[in-house]
């Protein structure tokens, strides 16, 4: 079975904005919006909901009305802020769509393979064999605004080393290996539909969300800082969306300290364990050639010799500086490994603060248990994984190094054996230094890097396993279990942000005000919260409907938010790694692969063309073009109500394997 995974994300709605300027007022204050839109795929079926995050700069002191959409795709008036804003200051809110009412500009169509013949995502997760993606990036003609013409859409995921060490990709597929993850990136084109290729053999397949980053940019200087700018602002998703209650103050706190107070810990004994581990590994291949130069005999030659190679074998089982050597590195990998245990203590902390953040503690210390055997019992698998890469690749690696040691070794001393271990030093030198030049060499070393990674993160997962259990105490010890349950107003748990700070959606109120008929979207109800005017005289729905919980009661919120907690975790799993593919396609913010010189070149391009002329705009008055933006596109991806956007940036994320 074939499938096609379409972020189109809903059937747009709306077009030019209605040209009778009294229906839709805009403030008294001059000020301009910038958007950051987040689009979420789940399971292979469009669910379309849309979180976007607004900036706003006030240019001048006055009041601001910002438009969302109601159930019906009617524009809802909204005070931002609920007062007037000061001359340069910002004012920040957050808006959540729900589906089947606005498009993105992009379709992202993902479909998979397994040995061949497209299958379901399902049949690829944990699959062994050769895997393929097959993604297709399109503009779409459902939007009713303009960026997938100017913007440069780039396409990023990741794969765990443990899964596969190489992945092949389309022309112009870039891929690194970034700690225990290889990652894939790909640049798509401004207007035109690009189509990539992906595959790799897998061995219990598993990847990262699919990430599809958009735009605008007319260079690389500012390609990297909107991406960046728009990475930094999904990973602080959940900081926006949704904020803890002041019952879970104490326990944050607590918690606060003690994250702190691990990572710490990290810092030292990863500072710490690191060098020794260098050291130690320095010290065992200095003891092992030295000695495999003691065994050699004859001419040298400039391959390893294999009889030397055997004699040096022969002294591990005695109490000899080689055996010893053996003992140091072996401590100093597994002390290098465990110093990340306390940096995995401290995520863990970090994560039940989010989670706590996010949804209170309802249910929370039995989901804290789940996790805490789910990753004590991944992490043991993963240490042995790590164990075996690093006995499959230090063989290799023993037999290029002594290669190279060998081969330098026979120039200095003329092919022979004698006096060899006077030049030994000399020669370790010499290898060391070709194995940090040489490529093939230098593959044989990232697979030692490779492994060390990956005990190293299995031993962080351990401490977070262990640090979980612990945490699920905390929490259970905290007497607030159920006091962020259904026994809290929904205000308390459903947030939205303000220009200073979180602010209630004030769902009772605004309900009890709109009356029966708000659910719908069809009361007079004022949307935003506390802080909203009821002075436009425009289309008005209660905030139940403009964040997509109409006909819901309030003993559905819950499930609610566990829903939005999941759509924050993609998002920010993603930024992870667009932040990487940035580093990736311009590593100094100057320079840039080919792919995306051509893009931005493309781009720029796009946006000269579609800026509507001079006289067209006179012809229609400067008040409409504004709102109808470029050639009657609009530049707010909510309404083109919204006359003050002048940009978005675009986050598009499916699920993970």
């Amino acid at each position: 079975m074939t499938v096609s995974c379409a972020i189109t994300l809903a059937i747009a709605s709306g077009g030019a904005a209605p040209a009778r300027e009294a229906e839709y007022p805009s403030g008294t204050a001059v000020a301009t919006k910038t958007q950051d839109v987040f689009g979420i795929l789940h399971a292979g079926t469009i669910s379309g909901e849309l979180y976007i995050a607004n900036d706003f700069q006030i240019d001048q002191s006055g009041t601001v009305i910002d438009y969302g959409v109601s159930a019906d795709g009617e524009p809802v008036a909204q005070t931002v802020g609920g007062k007037e804003q000061a001359t340069g200051t910002a004012a920040n809110t957050l808006t959540r769509v729900s589906s089947g009412l606005k498009a993105m500009p992009w379709t992202v169509h993902v479909r998979y393979s397994l040995n061949g013949p497209n299958v379901d995502s399902s049949a690829v997760s944990g699959a062994n064999g050769l895997v393929g993606l097959h993604v297709t990036v399109a503009p779409n003609p459902l939007a009713d605004t303009d960026y997938a013409n100017t913007t440069i859409p780039v396409i990023a995921f990741t794969v765990p080393t443990k899964v596969t060490s190489e992945i092949t990709g389309s022309s112009g597929t870039l891929v690194t290996q970034n700690g225990t993850d290889m990652l894939v990136v790909a640049v798509g084109r401004p207007v035109h539909t690009t189509s990539f290729d992906f595959f790799f053999t897998a061995k219990h397949c598993s990847m990262s969300p699919l990430a599809v980053a958009a735009v605008e940019a007319s260079d690389t200087a500012e390609f990297s800082r909107s991406m960046t700018a728009l990475a930094t602002r999904a990973s602080n998703l959940s900081d926006i969306a949704i904020g803890g209650g002041k019952h879970d103050t104490k326990l944050l706190n607590r918690l606060k300290a003690m994250r702190d107070a691990e990572r710490d810990k990290a810092k030292s004994a990863i500072a710490a364990a690191d060098p020794a581990y260098q050291q130690a590994f320095h010290d065992y291949m200095a003891a092992y050639v030295t000695s495999y130069t003691g065994h050699l005999s004859g001419s040298i030659g400039d391959s390893t010799q294999m009889s030397a190679l055997l004699g040096t074998a022969g002294e591990l089982n005695s109490d000899t500086p080689v055996a010893r050597a053996v003992a140091d590195i072996s401590n100093a990998t597994n002390d290098r490994s465990a110093a990340r245990a306390h940096q995995g203590a401290a995520d863990a902390i970090d994560d039940t603060i989010r989670q706590i953040e996010l949804r209170g503690t309802t249910g929370l210390a039995a989901d804290l248990k789940r996790q805490a055997a789910s990753q004590t019992s991944r992490a043991a698998k993963d240490f042995k994984t790590g164990q075996k890469m690093m006995h499959d690749a230090m063989i290799p690696f023993s037999m290029a190094y002594t290669d190279a040691y060998t081969r330098h070794l026979s120039k200095m001393t003329g092919g022979t054996a004698s006096g060899a271990s006077t030049y030994a030093q000399q020669a370790i030198k010499q290898t060391n230094d070709e194995f940090a030049s040489n490529k093939n060499l230098k593959a044989d070393n990232q697979k030692v890097q490779a492994a060390l990674d990956t005990m190293a993160a299995a031993k962080a997962r351990e401490g977070q396993g262990k640090m979980l259990l612990t945490l699920a105490a905390l929490v259970a010890k905290s007497g607030t279990g159920d006091a962020s349950g259904a026994s809290k107003s929904a205000a308390a748990d459903w947030k939205t942000v303000s220009a200073n700070g979180l602010t209630a959606y004030a769902l009772s109120c605004v309900g009890e005000r709109a009356g029966d008929g708000a659910a719908d979207g069809s009361a007079d109800g004022v949307a935003g919260g506390s802080g909203s005017s009821a002075a436009p005289a425009a289309p008005l729905a209660s905030t139940r409907a403009l964040y997509g919980l109409a006909g819901r009661q309030s003993h559905g919120i819950e499930a609610d938010m566990s829903a939005t907690v999941n759509d924050v975790v993609a998002v920010e799993t993603a930024a992870e790694i667009i932040k990487n593919a940035v580093d990736t396609l311009a590593p100094d913010g100057a320079s840039a692969s080919s792919a995306l010189k051509r893009a931005i070149d493309e781009a720029r391009a796009a946006k000269v063309k579609v800026v509507a002329p001079a006289d067209a705009q006179s012809s229609v008055g400067a008040l409409e073009a504004s709102r109808i933006g470029r050639e009657g596109a609009s530049r707010d991806v909510v309404t083109p109500v919204n006359t003050h956007t002048v940009g978005a940036r675009f986050l598009m994320v499916t699920d993970e394997l």
